[in-house]
C-alpha cells in the first residue's frame, strides 16, 4: 500500500508545476516534497517526473499514474467524508412518499440543496395520491410523506401543517366549458371530470369530484395529459397548469363557487414515535421553511 501523502504531493507537485510550490501549499520544506517524489518512484520503479528542465515535468509513465493518483485521492477523500457522516449519524437512507402534485419548484429546490448537504444520504422518492401514503407509513414503507391534509386520517400519525397549493378548475380551449361564463356546481355535471384517487379507490376530502360522470388517476401529471386531450375538465395545481394556460393550451374555468383561487393544504406526515436523523429533521425543517403559512400541528 503506497503511502497517500507521497501520492498527494505527486499529484499538487503536478498541478502547481514544481515541488517548491507544493511544499509551500503543505507547509513543508522542499527536501520533503523531493525525498517523497523519490521514495515513491524507488517504490514504483517508474521514473515520475523528468528533472532535466528547470521545473520538473511529468514523464508519459507518470502522466498515467497521475491521473490514477488523482482518482485514489478523490476515493480516499470520500472515505473520510463517509465516515464522517456516520459519525454523525447522519442516515443513510430515506424513503420519501409524496403526492405528485406536490412536486413543486419549492419542494425540488429543497431536494436539490439536500443532495449536496448530506451527499452520502440516498433518498427514494416515490409519488402515491394523498390518500394511500399514511397506508404506506402505517406499513413501515416511507420514513415520512407529504400530502394534502386529510383530518380524519392524521389522528394514526403525526403531522405539520406546513402550507398551501393553489388549484384550479381548467379544461381545453375547445371543451364547451371554455365558452362559459359564471359557472355554478350544477352546470358542471353534464361534463366528465378528470379527478385524483388512490388503490382503495378513496378520494382526498379536499380535492372531491363533484360530477356524476369521473374518469380516475392516480396520478396528477396524467390528469394533466388527459385535460390536455380535451377529455374533460379537472381541478390541478396553478403552477402545472400556468405555462399551459399561459400559452392558451388549458383555460381556467370561470367557477362562480370560487371567489379567489382555492388552496389545498399540505401536511408533512410521519409515523408516531419515529427516530429523526440529521437529514430527516433537516429535510422536514426545510420544507416548513419554503412553503407559506407555516403552522405545526402534532
Amino acid at each position: 500500500m503506497q503511502n497517500l501523502e507521497h501520492i498527494r504531493m505527486l499529484v499538487l507537485s503536478a498541478d502547481l508545476g514544481s515541488f517548491s510550490a507544493c511544499a509551500r501549499r503543505l507547509g513543508k520544506a522542499q527536501s520533503a516534497v523531493s525525498h517523497a517524489i523519490s521514495s515513491l518512484e524507488i517504490d514504483l520503479d517508474v521514473e515520475l517526473f523528468d528533472r532535466s528542465t528547470r521545473k520538473p515535468m511529468l514523464t508519459p509513465a507518470g502522466e498515467r499514474l497521475y491521473r490514477s493518483a488523482k482518482a485514489l485521492l478523490a476515493q480516499s477523500e470520500e472515505f473520510v467524508q463517509m465516515a464522517k457522516a456516520i459519525n454523525q449519524q447522519e442516515e443513510s437512507n430515506l424513503r420519501i412518499v409524496l403526492d405528485d402534485a406536490l412536486m413543486t419548484p419549492a419542494v425540488a429546490s429543497v431536494l436539490a440543496t439536500f443532495c449536496h448537504k448530506f451527499p452520502y444520504t440516498q433518498l427514494d422518492i416515490q409519488t402515491h395520491p394523498s390518500p394511500d401514503i399514511i397506508p404506506l407509513l402505517l406499513n413501515n414503507q416511507a420514513s415520512f410523506g407529504i400530502m394534502v391534509s386529510e383530518i380524519s386520517a392524521i389522528k394514526e400519525v403525526d403531522f405539520c401543517f406546513i402550507g398551501q397549493i393553489p388549484m384550479v378548475p381548467l379544461c381545453h380551449p375547445d371543451h364547451e366549458l371554455a365558452r362559459r361564463e359564471s359557472i355554478n356546481e350544477p352546470d358542471l355535471y353534464p361534463y366528465r371530470q378528470i379527478a385524483i384517487r388512490g388503490s382503495q379507490q378513496l378520494e382526498s376530502p379536499m380535492l372531491m369530484s363533484v360530477t356524476p360522470n369521473v374518469w380516475w388517476c392516480s396520478s396528477t401529471l396524467n390528469a394533466l395529459t388527459l385535460v390536455k386531450q380535451g377529455i374533460g375538465w379537472s381541478y390541478l395545481p396553478l403552477y402545472l397548469a400556468q405555462p399551459y394556460i399561459d400559452k392558451k393550451e388549458l383555460i381556467k374555468l370561470d367557477v362562480s363557487f370560487d371567489h379567489q383561487t382555492w388552496q389545498a393544504p399540505i401536511d408533512i406526515v410521519w409515523p408516531r414515535g419515529l427516530t429523526k436523523g440529521p437529514a430527516l429533521t433537516w429535510l422536514q425543517n426545510e420544507l416548513k421553511r419554503v412553503m407559506p403559512k407555516d403552522q405545526c400541528l402534532s
